[in-house]
């Protein structure tokens, strides 16, 4: 527990230290997409004749903000390894008697950290602007977390790819992007006869559902807990943290038996 706690204080001084060396970057990332956010909602009000009201622009908003959490998330961790490779201590993190696992949840707690920062800043500015309401629930960080896991899940199985074939960047984005159109980030799907069934499969899709049924519907946590959303959350979660777990373990073996991790 104790050398867990000391990795992420050091994925975390690292991931700061880098934001504050390219602050200009960062700052230029939060504009982005501080601005990309506000022009779809001009737009979802424009198709939706003026009827796209504070609560649709708050639904839009949790699904926005989540995505990006999970997106910077799944593309960094992703990427990692070329990081790791690019500031030759590849051999040495990865052969190290440090699980892979471990390095990879540490990484992912100060990614998660340094992103939900980001996007509490994203909607200080946005909130005021839209007259977006801010309603208060118990339970919306225990949804949030839960609907992050499966995406550290898939962000763990990139990573493995990344270690075995060594370029994944062409579908890294590409996945990351989808996630935000299949899963119903910026407006609900259902009802959509053939996307709908399909977002349930895809990490962030329920949890997405069940955070706007707690803050913008407003019901209660002890209801939703009961219904079978929240069981195919956690067997959501769950089967993509697993695989993911599975994927990464065997890329690991598979470079450290080959000894592919020197080709870098």
């Amino acid at each position: 527990m104790k050398q867990t706690l000391f990795l992420i204080q050091v994925e975390w001084q690292k991931k700061w230290q880098i934001a504050r060396s390219y602050w200009i970057s960062l700052l230029a990332d939060q504009l982005f997409f501080i601005l990309g956010f506000l022009i779809v909602a001009g737009l979802f009000d424009l198709v939706a004749a003026g009827n796209f009201d504070r609560w649709a622009r708050l639904s839009a908003l949790i699904g926005y903000l989540t995505w990006r959490v999970a997106g910077g998330c799944m593309v960094e961790i992703g990427a990692s390894i070329a990081v790791d490779a690019q500031y030759g201590v590849l051999e040495q993190v990865w052969l190290s008697h440090v699980s892979p696992g471990r390095i990879l949840f540490a990484r992912s707690v100060a990614l998660i950290l340094f992103y939900s920062l980001r996007v509490l800043l994203m909607a200080v500015i946005i909130m005021p602007l839209l007259h977006i309401p801010l309603p208060i629930r118990p339970g919306v960080l225990g949804l949030y977390l839960l609907t992050l896991i499966g995406v550290i899940g898939l962000a763990f199985a990139l990573a493995g790819l990344h270690l075995v074939y060594k370029n994944i960047d062409p579908i890294v984005m590409p996945l990351a992007t989808i996630l935000l159109f299949l899963t119903g980030a910026l407006s609900s799907l259902e009802g959509i006869p053939i996307l709908y069934p399909l977002s349930r499969f895809l990490p962030l899709s329920i949890g997405i559902d069940l955070m706007r049924s707690l803050l913008v519907a407003g019901h209660p946590l002890s209801q939703l807990i009961t219904e079978p959303a929240f069981y195919g959350l956690l067997l959501n979660s769950a089967v993509y943290l697993f695989v993911g777990l599975a994927i990464l373990s065997w890329a690991h073996i598979k470079a450290r038996t080959e000894g592919s991790l020197a080709h870098y």
